[in-house]
């Protein structure tokens, strides 16, 4: 049997989303005698791909990154489960893997927009876990958040999130309203974020993504409370 697994993997993996599917199931084939069962899902997979292009991106895979794709992997779908994908993972970190685009498309099919920001922001807490910020890190999550279909508004608000910089103009740029903004346009603005960021709207997803989701929920929170203050409103 383990002579035909890897063809078997490859199989599956066409069953899990085309191109991007027979590569991991050309890969998932090498545990199928190691129990590594076939319901494993492809959004998992694609996500551990998409963390380990974001850990690559710089040219250098740093141990804090991979610590911390670890970390959520093992909080969000379980020890057992995210040993064996770091093990696909060693297998398959120094060669090439398919289009970012292709990897998206596969993901947008089983999550919706709110849980695609949750992962750009677990994206950037990946880029952030070394301590420091590479250009072709913020490019490739750039690109992965245009895939996402995730506007450029809400990339720079997440971006601003991780800014070093807890500043009244960090406030404005985690809003994503100007300066010279009315009251009630902000007022109106936070009302939205609140709604589009509120734990309370995640439903089915593990407590590693809800916590996510409190972190960027609090950051909107105290940047409102910041310009609040300094208008007096």
């Amino acid at each position: 049997m383990n002579q035909y697994a890897k063809w078997i993997g490859g199989g599956l993996g066409w069953m899990y989303g085309g191109p991007i599917g027979a590569f991991l199931g050309y890969q998932l084939g090498k545990y199928v005698s190691k129990g590594f069962q076939s319901k494993e899902t492809s959004f998992e997979l694609s996500l551990l791909i998409l963390s380990a292009i974001v850990v690559k991106a710089d040219g250098k895979i740093q141990k804090s990154e991979l610590d911390c794709v670890r970390r959520f992997f093992v909080q969000s779908f379980g020890k057992l489960k995210s040993d064996k994908y770091f093990q696909i993972f060693n297998d398959v970190k120094h060669k090439d893997f398919p289009s970012v685009r292709s990897v998206c498309l596969e993901i947008n099919k089983h999550v919706n927009h709110k849980t695609r920001l949750q992962i750009i922001h677990f994206l950037f807490s990946i880029a952030h876990s070394d301590g420091h910020v590479d250009i072709k890190e913020i490019n490739i999550i750039k690109k992965i958040s245009k895939y996402f279909w995730i506007s450029e508004y809400d990339f720079s608000s997440i971006e601003a999130m991780f800014s070093k910089e807890k500043n009244i103009d960090n406030s404005y740029d985690i809003l994503g309203v100007s300066k010279t903004a009315s009251d009630d346009q902000i007022k109106t603005v936070y009302r939205k974020m609140v709604k589009k960021y509120h734990p309370d709207k995640l439903t089915g997803v593990s407590e590693d993504v809800v916590k996510m989701a409190k972190e960027k929920f609090q950051s909107v929170k105290d940047a409102y409370d910041k310009i609040r203050q300094q208008r007096g409103i």
